[in-house]
């Protein structure tokens, strides 16, 4: 170090370092203290070396800390600071050496902060700067049993070669020397704790009471362990805190313990009186639920007493070992020194041993009430049972277990909770409060995944003082209000644990105003219980069930059958497609009893679809989109390509659907395609949406029942629309084949006439070019009756072609007039034409020869003999009115008839007897279809003097 190496000076006079060494390690072979072995070292080292600082420390693995064991200062009175304990820190050099286990040199210990304590008492040490950490380790061993540091007031000076060489051997055979005293001190410790084991085990079965077991064991570590206070404290559950042996309410009332010896008194300090909440001892309650020793000193950085506790106890060191049984905290044995202490292993052990034997007597005490108690609530639960066998009292019965269960343990409140069986959200089924409790909120937050952890492991989840237990920290919110301060929870499933991927049907929980702990016994009671409340929610949640799949069947049946029995007459002023999709969200939303129904539908093979005026409860709930959508939509497309129900939350829509998809306050829905998605079946032709609030979850029952409402309403479409395609398709060859039937009359009535004129040419007065003459005239007028058909032929093969044109109405009605001469003539009528006859009206001349042709023939025919056939005509605001006035009777089912829409005569039903479906209905029916392509309207009516009246309503030319 800084000095040369002096003279080794003892009262053999001076020798040299290596002699003395020698000298010194004779010494230590023949030592067996090791206050003695350490006091030689220091000796060898202060006068060999003589460096101004000296200190030599233990290493404590227990608790990672340096315990000092004296050295050399340049002050006398720093023997307190050669001696404390130092607890070492991550990070600092007296660490580093002792995990690597190899020298370390420090330049300047007054400028090193990874020093700590070291550091701030450099200078005060008279100004040490270069330091040298030697450590020391047994052969063969891994572990370091201490350091020994030597400090310089010169900066950076180290040690030399021969020096470490030194400290090696001497460092060496101090920890061979402490090695071979710890091997026999834990030899003979073992065999102390052997024999003490065994001692304490027979008094304690020959003890005839728990007080006298309780004395037995505080006299047997009293003495085993010297100066220290021992308490054992019981748990008293009704407090919710530890009292003392000998104030504790316990059945056998032991008295108080025997008078500590005089060095007990004088080694520690006494709890108070009081006893030890749960607050107070904090952590450490859960340390000793677990089975675990608990150790606590104000030298140990593993401290698991807290530290308040201790100033208040005025401890340096505890020792705390649980009396547990079957996982049911009974007490736990409090050892606690004034002194700062190194609590040994086999002190740990012994500790433990004697709370496990008070832990194995303690029954003893109280056993009759134990079974009393047990076999009271035994009936109990066999009583909630046997109620399950009677359906109609399952309410009763659920009252009458949670009533019972909340009296049995004093609480304030019981609830059941139900857990949907997707989503593991808990609802308040039923609670029993006691008098001015706050009622439990509908709905509490999810547990946490450690809360599912902690009921899958111990199926019972309990926090003592909830305000500082980390249990259930998810409910705070829901239960704060009420005042918490310990509770109990399970859950119902009977037989075992509950796992994460199905969840059990209910919740029992328990909670009270006060702290306090739970026995075994009360949550053995509260299992049974709940075990029996499950199989009652069981049943009470089968029965609720088969009441809602009766009332959907019900509905379910209804629906279909109004779907099913739509026809293709159009209602109001909607088309039978908007009204089936009106009826279809409709119906689903108050079968379901959601706020919100819509339909996007389309035609088959169009790329765009149409959002369907929705279905909803309120204004709010109705969505504010587009109401036409593309085809390729994400949101649409995703529905077609699961083809089943697809559920989906509000966050899941894409965010491209939500423009046309948004309502605000709803959250959950559910989307079905109409049809079926097979490639090889027709596409659908829609999807239908439902929408609920956040948090719905759409069990299976729902999903089948919305599956089959869709497959109707896509059935029914299709056959609407294949009804009203064949239908519209009939009426359009109907008036085809009416029309060309018509003009085939019209020639072949034409056709006679030209032929009878050709054969009476002959009889013409005069020569041969008069007669030739008419012959060309009559052909001439045979040509242009193919010129009349030629459109007819090429133009309407199967489709209507009105050709519209301007028509003159005088001529209109005078060759109509002639073409029902001959039928005139037959029934001596006399037709007349009043009116305006000069308009010109718009339309096919062809088709309007034939509608008055038609109207004609029919007021003809219904005429009596010798009656008037008059026909009227005057202008109007845009339109030329034609009125066809007769003699005759209207049939009054006709008329009615004839009153209806043309649509509705389309799609009515074919099945039926209609005036409709036979002459002249059919042909006046048509006639009205006629009209109406060309945009007039034809009308029968009785006029005042009770004639019938044909009213034909056409547009005036524009020209």
């Amino acid at each position: 170090m800084v000095q040369s190496v002096p003279p080794y000076s003892d009262r053999a006079g001076s020798l040299s370092p290596w002699v003395a060494l020698q000298v010194t390690l004779q010494q230590m072979r023949e030592q067996s203290d090791a206050n003695a072995l350490i006091q030689l070292t220091l000796e060898y080292v202060r006068a060999v070396f003589g460096a101004p600082l000296i200190w030599l420390a233990l290493y404590d693995y227990a608790n990672h800390q340096l315990v000092g064991q004296g050295g050399v200062t340049l002050r006398e009175d720093d023997q307190a600071l050669l001696r404390a304990l130092y607890p070492l820190q991550p990070g600092e050099i007296l660490e580093q050496v002792v995990i690597e286990q190899r020298p370390i040199s420090v330049p300047d210990l007054s400028q090193e902060p990874r020093m700590g304590l070291w550091q701030r008492e450099a200078r005060r040490l008279g100004g040490i700067q270069g330091c040298f950490i030697y450590p020391f380790s047994a052969v063969g061993r891994r572990r370091c049993l201490g350091i020994l540091m030597l400090g310089s007031q010169m900066w950076g000076v180290t040690t030399r070669e021969d020096e470490k060489a030194l400290l090696g051997i001497l460092l060496g055979q101090l920890a061979a020397s402490l090695q071979e005293l710890e091997n026999a001190w834990q030899q003979q410790t073992e065999k102390r704790l052997e024999d003490l084991l065994l001692r304490l085990g027979t008094a304690m079965r020959q003890a005839g009471s728990l007080q006298e077991r309780v004395s037995l064991v505080r006299q047997e570590l009293q003495t085993f362990l010297g100066a220290v206070h021992i308490q054992v404290y019981w748990h008293e559950r009704s407090q919710g805190r530890f009292v003392p042996h000998g104030s504790a309410a316990r059945p056998s009332q032991p008295p108080t313990p025997a008078p500590m010896s005089r060095e007990a008194k004088a080694g520690a300090a006494s709890p108070k009186d009081g006893g030890l909440s749960l607050r107070e001892l904090g952590d450490m309650y859960y340390t000793l639920t677990d089975g675990q020793v608990v150790v606590g000193g104000t030298g140990t950085t593993r401290s698991e007493v807290p530290p308040k506790l201790m100033q208040q106890l005025r401890a340096q060191a505890v020792l705390a070992a649980p009396i547990l049984l079957e996982r049911d905290l009974l007490g736990f044995i409090w050892v606690q020194s004034e002194l700062p202490r190194t609590w040994q292993a086999v002190e740990r052990q012994l500790v433990a041993a004697a709370a496990n034997g008070l832990a194995l007597a303690a029954p003893l005490e109280n056993l009759d009430r134990r079974i009393r108690q047990l076999a009271d609530d035994q009936e109990f639960v066999h009583q909630v049972g046997r109620s399950l066998y009677n359906p109609a009292e399952l309410q009763q019965a659920l009252q009458q277990a949670v009533v019972g269960l909340g009296q049995r343990l004093k609480a304030a409140v019981v609830a059941v909770l139900t857990v949907d069986p997707d989503r593991p959200i808990p609802r308040l089924f039923y609670e029993h409060r006691s008098e001015g409790k706050q009622a439990l909120p509908p709905q509490f937050s999810p547990l946490s995944e450690q809360d599912w952890q902690d009921l899958l492991r111990s199926e019972v989840v309990v926090a003592e003082n909830y305000d500082q237990d980390l249990r259930l920290l998810s409910w705070r919110q829901e239960l704060a209000p009420l005042g918490v301060r310990s509770l109990m929870l399970t859950h119902t499933r009977v037989g075992g644990a509950v796992s994460n991927a199905v969840f059990p049907e209910g919740l029992l929980l328990v909670l009270h105003p006060q702290l306090r702990a739970w026995s075994r016994e009360e949550r053995q009671l509260l299992r049974g219980i709940a075990q029996q409340v499950g199989l009652l929610l069981r049943h009470l949640q089968s029965e609720q069930q088969r009441q809602r799949q009766e009332q959907l069947l019900r509905g379910l049946i209804a629906t279909c059958l109004a779907l099913q029995n739509l026809n293709t007459s159009p209602v109001g002023d909607s088309s039978i497609e908007s009204f089936l999709y009106t009826t279809t969200a409709q119906q689903t939303a108050q079968l379901l009893g959601i706020p919100l129904a819509l339909v996007v539908s389309w035609q088959p093979g169009e790329s765009r679809a149409q959002l369907q005026p929705p279905f909803a409860a309120a204004p709010e709930f109705c969505p504010s989109g587009a109401t036409e959508i593309d085809r390729q939509d994400p949101l649409l497309a995703y529905v077609l390509q699961a083809g089943e129900p697809l559920q989906l939350a509000q966050e899941e829509i894409p965010a491209a659907s939500r423009t046309w998809l948004n309502s605000a306050g709803l959250g959950s829905w559910l989307l079905v395609p109409l049809g079926e998605t097979d490639p090889s079946l027709p596409e659908p032709l829609g999807v239908l949406i439902l929408g609920a609030e956040a948090g719905k979850v759409w069990d299976p029952d729902e999903r089948a029942a919305v599956m089959l409402i869709a497959q109707t309403c896509a059935w029914t479409l299709r056959r609407l629309l294949w009804m009203q395609t064949l239908q519209e398709q009939q009426e359009v060859l109907r008036e085809l084949n009416w029309y060309k039937h018509r003009r085939l009359l019209d020639l072949q009535n034409a056709l006679l006439d030209g032929l009878r004129r050709l054969g009476q040419v002959p009889e013409i007065p005069g020569d041969e070019a008069t007669r030739w003459q008419k012959v060309v005239e009559i052909g001439k007028g045979l040509r242009e009756l193919t010129v009349s058909t030629e459109p007819l032929l090429q133009a309407e093969t199967w489709q209507i072609q009105p050709q519209l044109q301007s028509v003159s109405l005088a001529t209109l009605v005078r060759k109509s007039l002639r073409r029902v001469e001959g039928l005139t003539q037959k029934r001596k009528l006399w037709p007349r034409a009043h009116g305006d006859m000069s308009l010109a009206i718009q339309g096919d001349p062809g088709r309007l020869e034939m509608v008055l042709w038609e109207l004609l023939v029919v007021a003809a025919l219904r005429s009596p003999e010798g009656g008037r056939l008059d026909l009227w005509s005057q202008a109007g605001e845009g339109y030329a009115e034609l009125l066809v006035v007769d003699q005759g009777s209207f049939d009054p089912h006709l008329a009615a008839a004839l009153q209806l829409e043309p649509e509705r005569v389309i799609y009515a039903d074919p099945l039926l007897k209609s005036p409709l479906a036979a002459s002249p209905g059919l042909e006046l029916s048509l006639c009205q279809r006629v009209v109406q392509r060309m945009g007039g309207q034809l009308s029968f009516y009785l006029s005042g003097d009770g004639r019938s009246v044909s009213r034909l309503l056409l547009p005036l030319s524009p020209a």
